[in-house]
């Protein structure tokens, strides 16, 4: 009996190729070649079922959400209440933990910078939306320097978990510093024109690693 080839287990095979490519050698490891030993299928299969190998890329880059959304980060913090500097290092770790979790995501980090492609771009997308949806939810209601010091917080932390993530140490001082000012403000009204001025002089840290 004739060997008859499915085209959506062949499909599934290059995008998992490519996954696992990801995950082991990370994106510089990525070429139609690789892919197609990798999956154990003829590349000119590639051409056919996606266009080219571009279309296989972004095919996988759709595939899945490769972090979670700020609403789930929030689900996933304790129901008890923390000072801001607790708040920022627990979502850290939620996010660190999401990322560390799935090799190809953890990859990804480190080549987001470095290599043009569909899924380093997809990746890259849903970071800087989850980056700024956080401060949005954390300042809901607060005041207009409650929710700048939690944007400029939560830009640093960005920074600082991109770089964990990536093996460096980081230093801790610039956030614990805006922490202490988060703190301050919501606890004294008074305070948040010192504190106003403090934003204002805030630059990122550009000698985090």
């Amino acid at each position: 009996m004739p060997h008859t080839r499915s085209r959506p287990k062949t499909e599934e095979k290059f995008q998992n190729a490519i996954l696992k490519l990801i995950a082991d050698e990370g994106c510089g490891s990525l070429g139609i070649n690789s892919v197609a030993q990798v999956a154990g299928a003829d590349k000119v299969l590639i051409y056919r079922y996606f266009g080219n190998f571009k279309g296989l890329l972004q095919r996988v880059a759709e595939s899945r959400k490769w972090l979670p959304t700020a609403d789930e980060v929030m689900q996933s913090l304790p129901s008890s209440q923390l000072d801001s500097l607790s708040l920022l290092r627990e979502i850290d770790r939620i996010i660190q933990h999401h990322i560390r979790s799935d090799a190809s995501t953890h990859q990804l980090v480190r080549w987001r910078r470095t290599k043009v492609c569909p899924i380093c771009e997809q990746f890259t997308d849903e970071w800087r939306a989850l980056w700024q949806a956080i401060p949005s939810l954390l300042s809901e209601g607060l005041s207009s320097v409650q929710r700048a010091l939690w944007a400029q917080a939560c830009s640093l932390l960005s920074l600082t978990v991109e770089a964990e993530l990536c093996g460096e140490a980081v230093k801790q001082e610039s956030l614990a510093g805006i922490a202490n000012l988060l703190e301050a403000a919501e606890l004294d009204v008074d305070v948040e024109s010192r504190a106003q001025t403090r934003v204002e002089e805030l630059r990122l840290p550009t000698n985090l690693l």
